[in-house]
């Protein structure tokens, strides 16, 4: 029995006659089928972090134009719709305020 003989009968991958066989087919297509999807989820990742990194970009880009104005602004906006928790948030800094200068 020669050498390429006994790599044929105990290849499962290749028939006597070097085609691959069906079940080495069926294998690399779904090999192939798995690098597809792998490939869809990695473009798919990548547009998720675009669309991130894009928003972010943005929102520093808000942060950065905000004054102190527009800060007081929306807080007095926020205690006149809000008028409880204005207080309650006021009621805690003035506490946690006083407890830092006491020390």
């Amino acid at each position: 029995m020669s050498n390429d003989s006994f790599q044929n009968e105990h290849d499962p991958a290749e028939r006597g006659d070097g085609t691959p066989s069906a079940g080495a087919t069926a294998e690399s297509s779904c090999a192939a089928d798995a690098l597809r999807r792998a490939k869809a989820e990695l473009r798919m990742a990548q547009d998720f972090y675009e669309d991130v990194r894009h928003r972010a970009a943005e929102r520093l880009e808000a942060v950065r134009q905000t004054t102190v104005g527009d800060l007081m602004d929306g807080a007095t906006e926020f205690v006149k719709r809000h008028p409880g928790s204005g207080l309650l948030a006021a009621a805690a800094a003035g506490f946690f305020l006083g407890r830092w200068l006491k020390r």
